[in-house]
């Protein structure tokens, strides 16, 4: 998949970090019109969003992720113990 593009037309999440990064720097640099200081930052809120679920979504799959390998790990201790010594 192409970094800047994942699901849709949506940026990956580096590519929206770094949009917001650059968002961030160009409202500091205190040179924006207010015309576009409102549209960056109805644009910055938007990619907040989508930053916020994806990682949402990353600590969903990372605790099934290792939800399982813990319970595959007890299931071999357990087969471990069951086995004459």
């Amino acid at each position: 998949m192409n970094d800047k593009k994942k699901k849709g037309d949506e940026p990956s999440y580096a590519a929206a970090s770094g949009e917001l990064e650059q968002i961030l720097a160009d409202i500091e640099s205190g040179q924006i019109d207010l015309d576009v200081l409102a549209e960056k930052v109805e644009r910055a809120a938007a990619l907040l969003q989508l930053c916020r679920t994806r990682l949402a979504a990353t600590e969903t799959k990372v605790k099934k992720i290792t939800a399982e390998v813990s319970a595959a790990m007890d299931a071999v201790g357990e087969r471990d113990d069951e086995e004459p010594a």
